[in-house]
């Protein structure tokens, strides 16, 4: 019944992926709202925190700021509004300034199982930092810069019917270039900005060359407490009528602990967030979020939970992340 109902479901599915990621055909679903698991919490709010190994994907520019010899890996899998054929998975490697700038490496897939028919999507991403100004602990405001480079690859076993008939089946391959920045007003108040696919392309082997959009992101941070951060986000893609606003974001953290004792002989603290985020283009596709997790010296283990209030949601979908620091 399952394999009956996924090539109509998917004929829907990926054209509506592909244009939230600013596709202009089926490649390109490359990008989400939040890749990992606690950006995802946060409604996708993450662009003026970056303050983790997601900062690799979401804002390298956050890269430079870890604190001295910081290592941190993180790993999220989701199966898409809870369909085991429909996943996502995604690595993130991200260290601290050693004086050759910050460095960080990424991969995201996207994948489609329809047995025997496949389509996935692999987005390989280096990443770099530098701060650039306010280096003295008491000087503020502090600027960095980030920049990551890509190479995408499509391998589609789907036809070119259900494809939409504007690439067909096949195999793609591609590069994208996207630049970011990170401004510390102060210590409790960020302002972040990333140009996501400056300039992305992906050539098919049908001969097609499909140009993604560049997506404009730009945020706020503030941290109420040392516990407590709120963040907001505002994007806009590049379109055949100019730059217009696609999607706005929301998100809270906060964490119930100080993470200076260690409770269970083991964790160091525990987090909880929560997020929204609306595309505008489609006043009914709200999706609301909801996060936590449970964290210690070296390891951390994150939860989302994702509902869409759209009436035509497909179902929610539960992404499962783990970190190690070190």
């Amino acid at each position: 019944m399952m394999r009956r109902i996924l090539p109509v479901l998917l004929a829907f599915t990926l054209p509506a992926l592909a244009s939230a990621a600013g596709s202009t055909a089926l490649g390109g679903v490359f990008n989400d709202v939040g890749l990992g698991t606690r950006p995802l919490g946060l409604g996708g709010a993450f662009v003026a925190i970056a303050d983790d190994a997601n900062a690799a994907q979401e804002n390298p520019a956050g890269m430079a700021f870890f604190a001295k010899q910081a290592r941190s890996v993180s790993f999220t899998h989701s199966n898409l509004f809870s369909l085991a054929e429909i996943s996502r998975d995604y690595l993130a490697y991200a260290q601290a300034d050693s004086g050759f700038g910050a460095f960080g490496l990424t991969w995201n897939r996207f994948s489609a199982n329809l047995d025997p028919e496949q389509w996935t999507e692999d987005a390989f991403a280096y990443a770099g930092a530098k701060q650039i100004s306010g280096g003295a602990d008491d000087s503020w405001p502090k600027m960095s810069v980030g920049w990551q480079a890509k190479y995408l690859r499509v391998d589609s076993g789907l036809s070119e019917a259900l494809a939409g008939g504007s690439v067909g089946g096949g195999t793609a391959t591609g590069y994208g270039v996207s630049l970011g920045m990170l401004v510390k007003l102060r210590p409790s108040l960020s302002v972040g900005f990333m140009a996501q696919d400056l300039y992305s392309s992906i050539s098919w082997a049908t001969g097609t060359l499909e140009i993604l959009p560049m997506v404009g992101k730009a945020g706020v941070a503030y941290r109420l407490t040392e516990k407590t951060t709120f963040a907001t986000e505002a994007r806009g893609q590049q379109g055949s009528s100019g730059f217009t606003p696609s999607s706005w974001h929301l998100g809270a953290e906060h964490w119930l602990f100080d993470g200076k004792n260690l409770m269970w002989n083991t964790v160091r603290n525990i987090g909880v967030r929560g997020g929204y985020f609306q595309q505008i283009v489609n006043a009914d596709a709200g999706q609301v979020t909801a996060g936590a997790t449970a964290k210690a010296d070296q390891w951390q283990i994150d939860y989302t939970y994702q509902f869409g209030l759209s009436s035509q949601q497909l179902g929610s979908t539960h992404r499962f992340g783990v970190g190690m620091h070190f």
